[in-house]
């Protein structure tokens, strides 16, 4: 089994939906709505993997990442998640050379777009 999904946003419908496309391919999901839950979660779970909002009412994205990653450099694996941003942005591309984040998805998103940024270990086995 793998470990759980974080799914980070401050609009509770893209958690709904987030959550609902990844429950549907065999993963356990927890979501949060703000910057400060987010913190709370990883310092004191292991995830798997993170989709992080880019923009929260509390926090920066790219800010809650590097919190957690000062706390578990090796288990915080995750994808930036915006409406704002776009792939070569170059904040955006800033993060992912640094290593802060392993990759980015632009709202809106498909349900493969979703899935596509998962990495390949993280998929479930196929029966």
């Amino acid at each position: 089994m793998n470990a759980p999904i974080l799914v980070v946003d401050d609009e509770p419908d893209m958690c709904w939906a987030m959550e609902s496309i990844l429950k549907s391919q065999g993963y356990e999901v927890v979501t949060v709505l703000s910057g400060e839950e987010a913190c709370y979660q990883l310092a004191n779970r292991t995830f798997g993997f993170v989709f992080m909002d880019a923009k929260l009412p509390d926090m920066d994205g790219l800010d809650v990442v590097r919190r957690a990653r000062a706390i578990a450099p090796d288990q915080v694996r995750a994808v930036l998640v915006s409406g704002y941003h776009y792939h070569d942005d170059p904040v955006i591309r800033q993060a992912i050379d640094e290593g802060v984040i392993c990759g980015f998805l632009a709202k809106p998103f498909t349900h493969s777009d979703l899935l596509k940024a998962l990495p390949k270990r993280d998929t479930p086995d196929s029966r």
